[in-house]
C-alpha cells in the first residue's frame, strides 16, 4: 500500500472520530430511580440543568390522566428506561409515562426541554396540561402525529412536581420518549436550547451556502453549464441535505415556517433524503461509471423517484409506513458505493496521481457516517445527530475544496489554450518532424527513381499524404481524432518500411470504438518514430512495433511496443528528465503535453536486449 494511501486513512478515520470528542457524545447520567428523581441526589443545584433520565413508570396500553394517579389505585407501573422504547410489532399502540421530582427548588421559573417523543403526546406538570403534540388516541384512525421540540415553562408552589406524559405512537418501530427530556431553571434551559440551534443552523447555513454558490457558478458560467454537470449535483445535494437537517433534531425549519403542518414538515424531510440520495448517484457516475453501472443506477433511480411521488400525493400515515424500508436501501446504496470506490481507490493506479480521488473518497465516507447516524435515529437507537451533522459539514467542505481546484485548473487550461494553443504551439509541433527524416525519405526517392520508379511514386505518394496530414494541424485543432492520428502514423510507416524493406513489421492492436476518442496531435507518430530509430534499426534482423489503443469507462489506455534493443534504466531516467538532446526528443515534448492537458505523464518499461514499451492514458471526454 502506498504510503500517502496509509497517511490518507488515519487522517480519515481520526476526523470521523473527532466528534466523539469534541460535540460531548456521552451518554447522560441517569439520575432516576423507580420513577423518583430526587435533586439533591443529582448536580442540578450547582448545573441549574439535568437530564431526566433514567427508570420512569410505564403503563402500556393505557392513556392515564393525573387524576386517575389521585387515589393511589393503579398498581400495574412497569419501570421502562427514558430515554427509549417500547418495542412489540409494526405498530406500537398508546402508553402513558409517570416521573416523580422531588425537592423542586420554589419561587423560580422552571421548565422541560421536550425533544423527541413518538409521536403524539400530552405533557402534564402536578395535573396541569403544558403541552400537546398530535392527538393522542387510542384508536388508530383518529389518532394524528405530532413531534416537534419544544421548551415549556411553569412556576410550582410544591416541591415536588408530577410529571405526567402520554404517548400515542402507530408509526414508529421505535416509539416512545427517544431523546432526553432536559429539566432546569428558564435561564439554564434557554441557554441549552440557542446552543444547539446555533450549532445546527450553522451547519445547515454552511451547506446552503455552498449549494447555493455552485448553482450560481453553474447557471452563469457557461462552460459549466456545458460540461460540469458534477457541479450541479453536489450543489443540490447540498441544498437537499440542508433541508433535512432543517427538519431534524431542533427542527429549525420552523423558525422559518411556524405555520408549517407536521405533515408537510415530514414530506418536505423525506422528500429531500431521496433527492440527495438521486443527486448522490449522480455525483458518483461522474466521478466513476464503473461505480454505479446502469444496471444498478437506473433501478435505484427510479425507485426513489416512485417513493417520491408516493411522498407528495399520499398521506402521512400511508407513505410513512414504508420510511425504514427505503431508509435502509438508503443505507445500503451508500455503502455499496464506498465498497466499490475503495475497491478502484487501491486497485486503478491512476487513482495514485492524483489527490482529487482522495477527496472523494473522503467525502464518501463522510457521506456514510451521516447516512448510518440518520438510519439509527430514525430507528431509535441513538438520541443524537450531532455526529451526522459534523460529517454532512465535511463532506460538503470537501468536495466544494475539490471543485474550486478543478475550476482553478480549468481556467489556468483556458489561459494556456488562449495564450499558447496558436499557430506558433502548431509550427512546434510539426516541427518534431526532423530535417533528417526529410533529407533520409527524399534520397530514398531520389535513388528509387533510377531502380524502381513505381516503388519511388508509391513513396512519394506516402511522403506527400505525410505532409498534408501534418501540416493539416491549425491553432483550433486542440485535439483531434484518434483515427487521423492513426492517418498520420499509417502514412509516416509506409515510408518507414519502404526504406527498411522487410525489417520493419508495425502491428495495429486498435479497438474500433475508439477511433472518435479525441487525443493531442502528434501524440503517437513520435512514439513509433522513437521505437524505430532507438530499437528496431539497430538490429540487422530488424523487428516488430506493437501500436496498442483500448480505453475503459474513463480512459483511453495508448502503448507502443517493440521488441527491440530495450534501455538501460539511466537512458529512461534521461529521457523522462530530459537530459538528451539526441535521444526521446518527442517523448519529452508529449511529456510536456500531456502534464499541461491531463496532469499525467508517459510511462515508460523496458528490458535491455529485449523489448521496449512506452504508454499513457487520458481520461475520455
Amino acid at each position: 500500500m502506498k504510503v500517502h494511501k496509509i497517511i490518507f486513512l488515519l487522517i480519515g478515520v481520526m476526523l470521523l472520530f473527532v466528534p466523539l470528542f469534541l460535540l460531548d457524545n456521552k451518554e447522560n447520567i441517569s439520575f432516576a430511580q423507580k420513577g423518583i428523581l430526587d435533586l439533591n441526589d443529582s448536580n442540578f443545584y450547582e448545573e441549574k440543568i439535568i437530564p431526566l433520565d433514567g427508570e420512569w413508570e410505564f403503563y402500556e396500553g393505557e392513556l392515564y390522566d393525573p387524576l386517575d394517579f389521585s387515589d393511589g389505585s393503579i398498581t400495574n407501573a412497569t419501570l421502562l428506561n427514558v430515554p427509549g422504547a417500547w418495542t412489540k410489532g409494526e405498530e406500537q399502540g398508546i402508553g402513558t409515562y409517570r416521573l416523580q421530582i422531588q425537592n423542586v427548588p420554589l419561587n423560580k421559573i422552571l421548565g422541560i426541554k421536550k425533544q423527541n417523543i413518538r409521536s403524539a403526546s400530552k405533557i402534564y406538570i402536578n395535573g396541569e396540561l403544558i403541552s400537546e403534540e398530535g392527538v393522542t388516541s387510542d384508536n388508530k384512525e383518529s389518532y394524528i402525529e405530532g413531534n416537534n421540540p419544544q421548551l415549556l415553562f411553569f412556576q410550582t408552589d410544591t416541591d415536588t412536581i408530577d410529571l405526567v406524559i402520554q404517548v400515542s405512537d402507530f408509526s414508529y418501530n421505535s416509539a416512545g420518549i427517544a431523546n432526553s427530556l432536559f429539566f432546569g431553571e428558564q435561564k439554564q434551559l434557554i441557554k441549552f436550547h440557542y446552543q444547539k440551534v446555533f450549532s445546527e443552523v450553522s451547519v445547515i447555513t454552511i451547506l446552503m451556502t455552498i449549494g447555493l454558490l455552485y448553482i450560481l457558478l453553474y447557471l452563469f458560467v457557461e462552460r459549466y453549464r456545458r460540461k460540469e454537470f458534477f457541479i450541479l449535483s453536489f450543489a443540490l445535494s447540498c441544498i437537499f441535505f440542508a433541508v433535512i437537517n432543517f427538519c431534524l433534531s431542533e427542527r429549525t425549519i420552523l423558525f422559518i415556517l411556524p405555520d408549517l403542518s407536521f405533515e408537510a414538515m415530514f414530506k418536505i424531510k423525506d422528500i429531500s433524503i431521496f433527492l440527495a440520495t438521486i443527486s448522490f448517484i449522480f455525483i458518483i457516475s461522474q466521478y466513476d461509471k464503473r461505480i454505479l453501472v446502469p444496471w444498478v443506477r437506473y433501478p435505484l433511480i427510479t425507485l426513489y423517484s416512485l417513493y417520491i411521488l408516493l411522498i407528495v400525493f399520499s398521506p402521512l400515515n400511508f407513505f410513512h409506513r414504508f420510511v425504514p424500508i427505503f431508509i435502509l436501501i438508503n443505507a445500503v446504496t451508500y455503502l455499496y458505493v464506498i465498497v466499490r470506490c475503495l475497491y478502484y481507490y487501491f486497485k486503478n493506479r491512476q487513482y495514485t496521481l492524483s489527490g482529487n480521488h482522495s477527496i472523494i473518497l473522503f467525502s464518501i465516507i463522510n457521506i456514510n457516517v451521516y447516512n448510518i447516524d440518520l438510519l439509527l435515529y430514525s430507528l431509535g437507537y441513538i438520541q443524537s445527530l450531532r455526529l451526522g451533522f459534523y460529517n454532512v459539514l465535511l463532506y460538503g467542505i470537501a468536495l466544494a475544496i475539490l471543485l474550486s481546484i478543478q475550476v482553478n485548473l480549468s481556467y489556468k487550461k483556458n489561459d494556456y489554450l488562449s495564450n499558447e494553443l496558436d499557430v506558433t504551439e502548431q509550427a512546434y509541433l510539426v516541427a518534431q518532424i526532423k530535417p533528417h527524416f526529410f533529407f533520409n525519405t527524399l534520397t530514398s526517392v531520389m535513388s528509387l527513381c533510377y531502380t524502381d520508379g513505381k516503388k519511388a511514386a508509391q513513396l512519394l505518394s506516402h511522403f506527400s499524404n505525410f505532409l498534408r496530414h501534418s501540416f493539416e494541424f491549425n491553432a483550433k485543432d486542440v485535439f483531434i481524432t484518434v483515427e487521423r492520428e492513426l492517418k498520420l502514423l499509417n502514412s509516416y510507416i509506409a515510408i518507414e518500411q519502404a526504406r527498411f524493406d522487410e525489417k520493419l513489421q508495425v502491428v495495429f492492436e486498435v479497438d474500433e470504438e475508439v477511433l472518435q476518442e479525441s487525443i493531442l496531435p502528434l501524440s503517437i507518430q513520435p512514439l513509433v518514430e522513437n521505437a524505430i530509430l532507438h530499437g528496431i534499426r539497430p538490429i540487422d534482423e530488424g523487428g516488430i512495433i506493437t501500436v496498442s489503443i483500448n480505453k475503459n469507462d474513463t480512459h483511453l489506455k495508448i502503448a507502443v511496443i517493440d521488441n527491440g534493443i530495450g534501455l538501460t534504466p539511466e537512458k529512461i531516467s534521461n529521457i523522462k528528465n530530459d537530459k538528451t538532446t539526441k535521444q526521446g526528443i518527442g517523448i519529452s515534448n508529449i511529456n510536456k503535453r500531456l502534464e499541461k492537458f491531463y496532469q499525467t505523464q508517459l510511462t515508460i518499461e523496458s528490458e535491455l536486449g529485449l523489448w521496449t514499451k512506452v504508454q499513457f492514458e487520458v481520461p475520455i471526454n
